[in-house]
C-alpha cells in the first residue's frame, strides 16, 4: 500500500476497504480499493496506488477539465503552497462525511487526517475540542448548547468530528459535522 503523508492510515479510517477486484484504471488487483468520495468521473474500483501516483486525478477528470479530487479545497490558508493543496486534493485519499468533507491546514501545510471522532476521542485532544467549541461559539451557540453538542458527538453517528494532527507542531485539530 502506498504511503500518504496527509492520510497515514486509510484502512483504519475506512477510506480503504478490502477487495478482490482489479482497479478499473490500472487493471491490478491490489487487495484494497478506495472507499471515499470522488469529485470527478465515477468508477467502481479504484486502487490507492492510482490515487498516490496522480493517475486517478488525471484520468477521472470531469467536465470543464477540472482535475478529479478526493477532497475539496475549502478555506485553505494563504500560506499553504498550491503544491500542498494539489497533493491533499488530488493525490491523497479523502474521507466520507455527512456534508462535504474539507481538509484542515496548519503551520502552512496540510494536516494528517486521523479519523472520525466522538466526544471521548476528542477529550484526549483538548486542542481539537477547543477548536470545535470556538467554532460553535463563533456561530452564536450559547455555552450550554455547545457543551451538549460536544457531549453528544459520536464517531459512528451524528453529530461527529473529524480529527487531524499538524505535521509540524503536533497540534490536534478537528472539524465537526451533523447530517
Amino acid at each position: 500500500m502506498p504511503r500518504f503523508r496527509y492520510h497515514p492510515d486509510p484502512v483504519a479510517t475506512g477510506s480503504a476497504v478490502p477487495t478482490v477486484q482489479a482497479c478499473v484504471l490500472c487493471g491490478v488487483a491490489r487487495g484494497w480499493r478506495y472507499a471515499g468520495p470522488i469529485y470527478g468521473r465515477q468508477i467502481d474500483v479504484l486502487c490507492l496506488h492510482c490515487i498516490a501516483s496522480g493517475q486517478a486525478s488525471r484520468m477521472l477528470t470531469s467536465v470543464a477539465d477540472w482535475p478529479c479530487m478526493f477532497t475539496d479545497a475549502v478555506d485553505v490558508p494563504a500560506d499553504v503552497p498550491i503544491a500542498v493543496v494539489e497533493e491533499v486534493t488530488q493525490r491523497t485519499p479523502g474521507f466520507d462525511s455527512w456534508q462535504q468533507p474539507s481538509w484542515l491546514y496548519h503551520c502552512g501545510d496540510g494536516t494528517a487526517f486521523l479519523g472520525v471522532a466522538g466526544y471521548e476521542e476528542l477529550r484526549a485532544h483538548p486542542d481539537a475540542l477547543k477548536m470545535i467549541r470556538d467554532d460553535l461559539h463563533r456561530l452564536g451557540w450559547p455555552t450550554d448548547q455547545v457543551d451538549q453538542m460536544l457531549q453528544r458527538m459520536d464517531p459512528t453517528g451524528e453529530p461527529t468530528a473529524y480529527l487531524f494532527r499538524c505535521l509540524h507542531c503536533g497540534m490536534h485539530l478537528a472539524s465537526w459535522d451533523i447530517g
